[in-house]
């Protein structure tokens, strides 16, 4: 061995231990490491498993919680529909309630007790304004019946369909349910990142989102997601592509319905507003037919000042509640009428105080009854025109801001502002109350998209149906002319004269019965029934003793000759008789036209219709004449008798006159106009004679009818119905009538010929007188005259008069 010191070497197996040291130790670090990997990876995996299979229940359960909220506000969606339908559906049946009742009440001023049928009529003044209000209140009565009817109808279709086809349950599809469900091994799919991230070390990524525009992964928020939310987000929750909810954001079931109300709100407003038009002129109408009641047939005074200030104080409290603002701008009657017509009632009824008044109709009273009568039209007029403005609507620029509780409509229907608070309208909001949100539309919408995939239904883009307020228009229109032509129609009765351009209504005259102050109805000249009223007549018999015993008096005359009749023993029908005619050949003037025929003491006298011309026969043998004209008759001839006292001579002008003796030698015969009551209006045929009393009686044929009623003049100067004979020959025939042998006998000549006699004391006995055939002959006038013959006036081609008269009677 060398001597020299080197390295120091060592046994072999002892370098062998030396060297393998180092790589004992790096394997056992390095298993140790993996060792804790495999720990780390298998806690990782197994804290991310168990988080993976917490949110797939989390997921499950989120997604059916989702789908229960979304039906739940659906269902609200839905009963949202039903309260903003049964808004509308709720007044309209209220109003059709009201309007059922309302026909009622009208319809009972209009017929049931319709003036001037209980009693006389009231001055036509007041007819005017009663008429014209009660007519005004049907109509609008008619028009918010049906657009109450059509607004109920309408709104009900929109809700149903509404909630059958839009706003419907948002209930998950099978293929929905299997989708959100997630099984134990759909954690081997995810990510290895996520399966072995582990926690606080390796936080999970922000919950982000793929931006459209630039097509990478953009965070939408600061919380920490995994992955597999990501996944969820975008596989389970995308939506329809439907826009996301914004402030300014509204669901969409709103919207529709909104638009559908287009429709109809119009008719709600307007059924609204015609019920106080209908209202203010029934109101208006009650008030004058109380009045009109009182005065004409209980014929009290204060009671009517009492019922007129109860339907003043309800037209006033009505007006005052539904009108609480200004009308449209730019309006036509600027003056608030509204504050005035629910007293024109008052001054109505202080001119049927003065109207009805004891007071003589001086001409300053007349003058101031009429004023006021005007005063009344006027308002009435004005407040027509201040119906227009009233339910006029307007635009407006702006919304209107929302108070709880209050009612609310877009600025796209243009309500009539005098109503706005009165019609109760409710529409669908545009807009949310802070806070709340529609699950529907996030449902739809895509997660963390800004709302622009999809457009938001909206309201149909439509102007609001304004077919109501046209029709509504029309009818005030209507109402402004009838209270046109109702003045034109005042002045035109006030200039010339009232009640004159119709004929009266009966063969008694009933006159207005303000024209007879302070008596009852059907009461003439104050003769009786001075006590009678609606419910009877003549209840206090002992008012007034003279009176009583006058109408016993007169009953007493009137049932003798019954009882003399009825005690007589029958008799036998007289045949009748018949006489030939012979013409007499009495030279008439060429020129007079002969109608009438009288005679008296064997001597004839004729009389044409007109102008009061006559000639006189001393005998119907003699064929000379003798003219002469009537001094002091007006108006047409109807009738003469000629008896000892003189002519009687029925006129259509003056009633009847008097032509004392015989005609003058100058050729006049003086008449004078006796102060007694006209015979009653209506007549075609009239005759007037004395009777054995010295009273006359009249025999008058009314148009249309087929009998000849008899009056008899009392001794205050009326006249009374005394009997009735029927017509032997038809109604339409013309005639003419004549009264011989003190009024006992009536003759009856009609325009064929035929001229009829008969005792009026007995229907049985009659005679009829043919007379003779001929052709182009004219008859007229007949009477009667000595040794009970028949004298009959007749023209030939209408020109020639010629005379025939009876010879001997034969069975």
């Amino acid at each position: 061995q060398s001597t020299h010191p080197g390295p120091a070497t060592f046994p072999s197996r002892v370098q062998i231990r030396v060297g393998a040291m180092p790589a004992i130790a790096m394997a056992a670090v390095a298993a140790e490491a993996t060792a804790a990997a495999a720990a780390a990876a298998k806690g990782a995996f197994g804290y991310n498993r168990a988080n993976y299979m917490f949110d797939a229940g989390m997921r499950w359960g989120r997604f059916n919680t989702g789908y229960s909220m979304a039906m739940a506000q659906t269902s609200q969606y839905r009963e949202d529909i039903d309260d903003l339908t049964e808004l509308t559906v709720t007044k309209a049946d209220t109003y059709h309630t009201v309007g059922t009742i309302c026909f009622v009440l009208n319809f009972q001023l209009i017929m049931a007790g319709r003036l001037g049928v209980h009693g006389p009529s009231p001055p036509g003044w007041l007819m005017g304004l009663y008429w014209t209000n009660i007519c005004s209140a049907l109509m609008f009565l008619v028009t918010f019946t049906w657009m109450a009817m059509h607004a109920g109808a309408r709104a009900t279709a929109g809700a149903a369909y509404l909630r059958t086809r839009t706003v419907r349950l948002p209930i998950p599809t099978p293929k929905m349910l299997d989708k959100a469900r997630v099984t134990g091994n759909s954690f081997e799919k995810q990510r290895i990142q996520d399966m072995f991230r582990i926690p606080f070390v390796f936080p999970a990524g922000q919950e982000s989102a793929v931006d459209e525009a630039s097509g990478r992964r953009e965070p939408i928020s600061d919380r920490r997601m995994p992955k597999w939310y990501d996944d969820e987000v975008e596989e389970l929750r995308k939506g329809d592509g439907g826009p996301a909810p914004s402030p300014t954001s509204v669901p969409e079931h709103f919207e529709l319905y909104r638009g559908l109300q287009q429709e109809w709100w119009c008719y709600d407003v307007y059924s609204r507003i015609g019920i106080l038009f209908w209202f203010s002129h029934w109101l208006t109408s009650a008030s004058l037919y109380s009045m009109c009641h009182v005065f004409t047939e209980l014929r009290l005074l204060w009671p009517a000042w009492t019922v007129t200030a109860c339907f003043v104080t309800a037209h006033w409290g009505i007006l005052r509640l539904d009108i609480t603002s200004k009308p449209r701008e730019g309006s036509f009657m600027c003056l608030p009428i509204e504050k005035m017509v629910p007293f024109m009632p008052v001054l109505a009824v202080f001119g049927m105080s003065i109207d009805y008044s004891v007071l003589d109709p001086t001409p300053f009273l007349q003058g101031l009854i009429y004023t006021v009568s005007w005063i009344c039209y006027a308002i009435q007029f004005a407040w027509a025109i201040r119906l227009y403005d009233l339910a006029a609507p307007q635009r407006r620029s702006t919304e209107s801001p929302e108070h709880a509780g209050d009612a609310w409509s877009p600025m796209e229907w243009p309500l009539p502002p005098a109503f706005k608070q009165a019609v109760y309208l409710v529409s669908a909001p545009k807009y949310l109350e802070p806070g709340q949100t529609c699950l529907t539309q996030e449902m739809k919408a895509a997660k963390g998209q800004k709302g622009q995939t999809a457009p938001q239904k909206k309201a149909r883009e439509c102007e609001s149906s304004m077919l109501p307020w046209k029709l509504f228009r029309g009818a005030i229109c209507t109402t402004i002319s009838m209270w046109v032509l109702i003045m034109f129609g005042r002045g035109f009765e006030q200039i010339n004269g009232e009640r004159f351009l119709l004929k009266q209504e009966g063969r008694v005259e009933r006159w207005p019965s303000h024209m007879q102050p302070w008596m009852a109805p059907w009461t003439r000249k104050g003769t009786r029934q001075e006590n009678c009223h609606a419910g009877g007549c003549d209840r206090r018999l002992s008012a007034g003793q003279n009176q009583v015993a006058s109408l016993a008096q007169r009953l007493m005359a009137a049932l003798v000759p019954l009882v003399d009749v009825l005690d007589a023993p029958s008799k036998k029908s007289i045949a009748p008789q018949f006489a030939e005619m012979q013409k007499v050949g009495v030279q008439w003037p060429s020129d007079f036209r002969p109608a009438f025929l009288t005679s008296h003491d064997g001597m004839l006298a004729a009389f044409e219709r007109e102008g009061g011309r006559g000639a006189l026969v001393q005998s119907v043998s003699a064929k000379d004449f003798t003219a002469f004209k009537l001094e002091g008759i007006d108006g047409q001839i109807l009738a003469t008798t000629w008896d000892k006292s003189g002519l009687l001579v029925a006129t259509s002008g003056a009633g009847l006159a008097e032509c004392v003796g015989a005609p003058g030698a100058d050729g006049t015969w003086a008449c004078h106009q006796l102060a007694l009551e006209a015979l009653p209006s209506g007549s075609k045929a009239v005759a007037v004679a004395r009777q054995s009393s010295n009273l006359l009686r009249a025999a008058v044929a009314f148009e249309g009818e087929d009998s000849v009623v008899l009056f008899d003049l009392t001794q205050d100067g009326t006249w009374d119905p005394a009997g009735e004979v029927k017509l032997p020959v038809a109604g339409s025939i013309s005639f003419y009538l004549s009264l011989a042998k003190q009024a006992q006998d009536l003759i009856i000549s009609s325009a064929d010929g035929a001229v009829i006699k008969r005792t009026i004391s007995d229907s049985s006995a009659h005679k009829i007188v043919a007379s003779a055939p001929g052709t182009n002959v004219a008859w007229h006038g007949a009477c009667g005259i000595s040794g009970d013959r028949v004298a009959h006036l007749a023209s030939e081609n209408g020109v020639v008069p010629m005379l025939f008269v009876t010879g001997a009677a034969r069975s």
